[in-house]
C-alpha cells in the first residue's frame, strides 16, 4: 500500500454543462480521483447519492439522508464494499461539540467541517487531511485545495473526499441550531437508503 509523509492536492470544479457535477483532480502518487453526485432523471426523487472513481482507490460511495442532497444526517457511507460505522455527534454549538465519528475495519477516523467550501478535516492517529478553500477559475467556480499529512493512504483521502460532495451542515454551527430543538423534538427524519 502506498504512503508518503504529506503532500498536498488540488480538486477542479467538474461542470455537467452550467452545472456543478463534482470535483476532479490528481491526489499526488495516487493519480486521478472524480467525486460527483449522480443525477436523477426528470420526474424522479432524488438520488442523494456520491460516488468516488479513480484507479488507485477504493471503491466508495455515500448515500441518503435527510433533505435533498445526500448528508451526514442519517447517511451511510461504504467504502470498498465494507459498511463505515458513522456516529454524528452534535452535542452543543460550540466547534468541539460537533464531529463525526467513523470506524473503518480497524480505523477510527474524527471529521469535522464548519460549512460549504470552508474547511473540512479527516483525523485518525498520525495522519490528517484537509481540505480548504482553493483558488478560484473563471467560468469553472472555486477549487478545494487538499493537504495531506502523515502516511496518509487511498482510504483516508477516498473517505475524505468523498464527504467534499456530501451536506455537511449538521456540523456546523447554524446546522447545530436547527438539529438540536428538531431531533428532541421530533427524532431525526432522515433517509437511511438502501447500504
Amino acid at each position: 500500500m502506498d504512503v508518503l509523509n504529506g503532500f498536498g492536492f488540488e480538486l477542479e470544479p467538474e461542470l455537467d454543462g452550467p452545472v456543478q457535477r463534482g470535483y476532479r483532480g490528481v491526489v499526488g502518487p495516487f493519480g486521478s480521483v472524480s467525486v460527483y453526485r449522480p443525477r436523477s432523471k426528470p420526474g424522479e426523487d432524488p438520488l442523494r447519492q456520491v460516488l468516488l472513481q479513480g484507479l488507485s482507490f477504493p471503491a466508495t460511495e455515500f448515500s441518503g439522508g435527510s433533505g435533498v442532497l445526500p448528508s451526514l444526517d442519517g447517511g451511510w457511507l461504504k467504502v470498498d464494499q465494507t459498511l463505515v460505522q458513522m456516529d454524528l455527534k452534535v452535542k452543543g454549538v460550540r466547534k468541539g461539540s460537533r464531529r463525526l465519528e467513523m470506524t473503518y475495519r480497524e480505523r477510527s477516523y474524527t471529521y469535522t467541517s464548519f460549512g460549504p467550501m470552508k474547511q473540512a478535516q479527516l483525523k485518525r492517529d498520525g495522519v490528517t487531511v484537509t481540505i480548504d478553500r482553493g483558488r478560484y477559475i473563471p467560468k469553472v467556480g472555486g477549487t478545494r485545495a487538499g493537504q495531506a499529512e502523515g502516511e496518509a493512504d487511498a482510504t483516508d483521502l477516498a473517505i475524505a473526499i468523498v464527504l467534499e460532495e456530501v451536506d455537511r451542515s449538521a456540523l456546523t454551527t447554524g446546522g447545530a441550531l436547527l438539529a438540536i430543538p428538531a431531533n428532541f423534538l421530533f427524532g431525526r427524519g432522515r433517509d437511511e437508503g438502501t447500504p
